[in-house]
């Protein structure tokens, strides 16, 4: 007998119902075989369709089209069995039936719930499955929760719209609108079926997370302390914890171009999400931030984008706990330039945009610039040490042109003292020889005057006694006179000035070379900051447009060092070393 087709949405699910007198067949109906086995179906699998043999055709398939508006089907007591003397019960499909009728006669439509997801999610081909459970840590109680396989696509695109998740998974918090009911499986038990979602909820409670480790780590006085560590000038030796499946790494290296080489990684392949993230990451921490005795300049925590669920393991109080209490500074580059994690705020020295290439790009500006420094700073060390070399000069010139007149001065000043002793004993000489004769002269007067007293013996003895004086006085002015030609003989000025002349000519002779020497050596050092200089200059790529090349700029000026970015930019620019021509690419058709 040929069979009727209609189709019909039953529970939300498209199904192809065929009919004919006898009995009633229903396709791609297994999300709703319950309900279907509830009203006695069975499964044929030769057609691979759910049927049954209705008393009443015309009424179920009405009930049908009604979305299988409940009913107490099959609830006739079997009469092979009489149970007229025992007490009123109820058959165990009854009961069943019974309790869901009541509960949703109690709790009328959907209702909203919040919780976490507490197990991984199941995923069938009709529908997905998971335990939901109470927000408050320490409760065990949870729910079955029951999702259709449509409205699990619907509820993952609202999440991934909003950022929050890639869609349900294990430790998410949820707000579900649900429907109440009692499972329909074998094992009678209360089951959630959930219709909807507010993902702005998942995300509320994803930022308050953030909030609370930030104020948790505040009130521990730990919050800052990344402040209180300084960042060396050169960083040079970096550990890089990210996870070798991800793009973090290019997008650091691309930041990097051209200083690559410039920067010592050591990297730690390391989970970065799932329920294994915070333990991989925070061993990852311990273990650099011991590397060698400290031997680290700085550790670099770095994801790429993604939801707020997934990078919500970045503000776990564990691993901001343990980034405060690093002996190092720590950055991250984490998520897109709008995320924003507990442990971001951590690291003082993270810079903005806080993304893997805009780490590479920090990286590329800080080496640049410290390269720059250099360079100023060994120009005003050329400046002062030629600053210096010519003062030096000029002070020992200087000093030069004075020793002449100096050891001039210093001959006349002796010749002047050995002159002005040999007067002093001249007059000292002369004084003393006319006071001798003076006396003599007085006494030779005194004797004359009282010759006539004197006995005339007497002036024999007086005569002898002259005479004895006279020859006293004579001797002793030819020893003073030989003692005078000593001294005289000891003072040759001609010698002492043959010998100072010598002295001065030695001096003038050493002090030459002494002069030359420091020239000499002057000169030297010169040569070596010029040498110093023209190698630091080197480096300057305007150099060498002096040669004949050029440099190929982009509108912000930046070198353009490959082909790559070249293709990239609309137009360029060509500094030639007289000026700058702007050339504009053409598209290839």
């Amino acid at each position: 007998m040929p069979m009727n087709w209609i189709k019909l949405v039953i529970k939300g699910q498209e199904v192809n119902v065929g009919f004919d007198e006898n009995s009633i067949h229903i396709y791609d109906a297994f999300p709703i075989k319950d309900d279907l086995k509830m009203r006695g179906y069975r499964w044929n699998p030769g057609d691979k369709s759910w049927f049954v043999s209705p008393d009443d055709l015309a009424g179920e398939l009405e009930v049908l089209k009604n979305n299988l508006t409940p009913i107490l089907a099959r609830s006739i007591p079997d009469r092979t069995t009489d149970l007229s003397p025992f007490p009123h019960s109820f058959s165990v499909i009854e009961l069943r039936s019974r309790i869901d009728r009541l509960i949703k006669e109690g709790i009328r439509g959907d209702i909203w719930i919040r919780g976490i997801i507490a197990s991984e999610v199941k995923n069938y081909k009709w529908a997905s499955y998971f335990d939901l459970k109470d927000e408050q840590e320490n409760s065990d109680v949870f729910f079955r929760m029951e999702i259709k396989t449509g409205q699990l696509e619907r509820v993952n695109s609202k999440l991934k719209e909003m950022g929050v998740a890639e869609g349900l998974v294990k430790d998410l918090p949820v707000f579900c609108q649900v429907e109440v009911h009692v499972s329909l499986r074998n094992v009678v038990d209360i089951r959630l079926t959930v219709r909807d979602i507010l993902p702005e909820y998942t995300q509320a409670k994803l930022r308050s997370q953030r909030e609370i480790t930030l104020e948790k780590l505040k009130s521990e006085g730990i919050l800052n302390n990344q402040k209180e560590l300084e960042l060396p000038l050169l960083v040079s030796r970096i550990g890089l914890i990210t996870s070798e499946q991800g793009t973090s790494i290019k997008d650091i290296m691309a930041g990097l171009e051209p200083f690559q080489n410039r920067y010592q990684f050591f990297f730690l392949d390391t989970r970065m999400e799932g329920v294994q993230a915070v333990d991989s990451i925070l061993y990852s921490i311990e273990l650099l931030d011991k590397w060698r005795d400290g031997s680290l300049d700085a550790i670099i925590i770095a994801r790429g984008g993604g939801s707020e669920q997934s990078l919500a393991v970045f503000s776990d109080y564990r691993i901001c706990q343990r980034i405060c209490q690093a002996s190092i500074p720590v950055l991250t580059a984490i998520g897109h330039e709008k995320d924003l994690s507990a442990a971001e705020v951590c690291s003082f020295y993270t810079p903005t945009p806080s993304t893997p290439s805009g780490m590479g790009k920090y990286l590329q500006d800080r080496f640049a610039g410290l390269q720059s420094q250099l360079s100023d700073k060994i120009s005003q060390l050329i400046q002062f040490f030629q600053l210096i070399n010519n003062r030096e000069t000029e002070k020992l010139t200087a000093t030069v042109q004075q020793i002449p007149s100096r050891i001039y001065q210093f001959i006349k000043f002796q010749n002047e003292r050995y002159l002005s002793l040999v007067r002093q004993f001249e007059q000292s000489a002369s004084f003393k020889v006319r006071d001798q004769e003076r006396e003599i002269n007085n006494l030779l007067t005194l004797i004359l005057n009282k010759k006539q007293i004197i006995h005339d013996d007497s002036r024999k003895n007086i005569r002898q006694i002259t005479d004895f004086i006279l020859m006293r006085m004579m001797s002793r002015n030819q020893q003073e006179t030989k003692q005078a030609r000593k001294i005289m003989d000891k003072l040759d000025f001609e010698k002492r000035l043959n010998e100072n002349r010598k002295s001065v000519d030695e001096v003038l002779n050493r002090t030459g070379n002494i002069f030359a020497m420091g020239k000499k050596l002057m000169d030297l050092s010169g040569d070596h900051l010029n040498a110093r200089q023209e190698l630091v200059l080197a480096s300057d790529p305007s150099r060498i447009l002096n040669k004949g090349f050029t440099l190929t700029l982009d509108d912000e000026d930046r070198i353009i060092s490959s082909l790559k970015k070249f293709k990239k930019v609309r137009s360029a620019r060509l500094k030639f070393k007289d000026g700058i021509s702007k050339i504009i690419r053409k598209e290839e058709k």
